[in-house]
């Protein structure tokens, strides 16, 4: 199966740094195969006979933290779970230079219908669409600092690991090449 690793946090801001290369070589250690980066902003995609993603998730953060000595919360997503999160994408985000969209992956055992239920999205400025393990906003570029969309600072941050639209679909085609 084909998987993408999400970690959380890393090579931002100047804190948490992790070379892309020893990623890399930290996720071939555990046997995974066909392990390639995108970016560097934590994005490691991979191919695993492993079928349960919890499993993929605990054990990518066990060999970050012993390999690299890095606490990172890992979030694993099969290329058909990112297919499905891709689906629900409204095609008028897509492209659109007047929102900025953000795709906010969840750890396990959150769910996003209860996340989006706490958000208080404001008319005409913010939308909000939940798929299985995501959450996905969009806000008005010119309206950012009016969003009712702040995660930032609050208890479900620290349960996401987010990425912008662009960054989702090219992880999407990849995961599909």
């Amino acid at each position: 199966m084909r998987y993408v690793a999400l970690l959380r946090g890393i090579n931002v801001g100047g804190n948490s740094i992790i070379k892309m290369a020893d990623l890399k070589e930290c996720v071939e250690t555990l046997g995974h195969e066909a392990v390639r980066t995108y970016i560097a902003s934590g994005n490691v995609l991979f191919e695993s006979a492993e079928r349960g993603g919890a499993k993929l998730d605990a054990a990518l953060e066990r060999a970050i933290e012993r390999r690299l000595q890095l606490p990172v919360r890992v979030v694993v997503r099969s290329r058909v779970e990112i297919e499905k999160i891709v689906a629900r994408v409204p095609e008028h985000w897509i492209g659109n230079p007047k929102v900025r969209v953000t795709v906010a992956f969840l750890l396990r055992g959150n769910d996003a219908r209860k996340i989006a239920a706490g958000l208080s999205p404001k008319d005409g400025i913010d939308e909000v669409v939940t798929a299985p393990g995501a959450l996905l906003r969009a806000i008005r570029r010119d309206a950012l600092t009016r969003t009712g969309l702040r995660l930032i600072g609050t208890p479900v941050y620290k349960q996401i690991t987010a990425r912008n639209l662009n960054t989702t679909l090219k992880l999407a085609e990849l995961l599909r090449a």
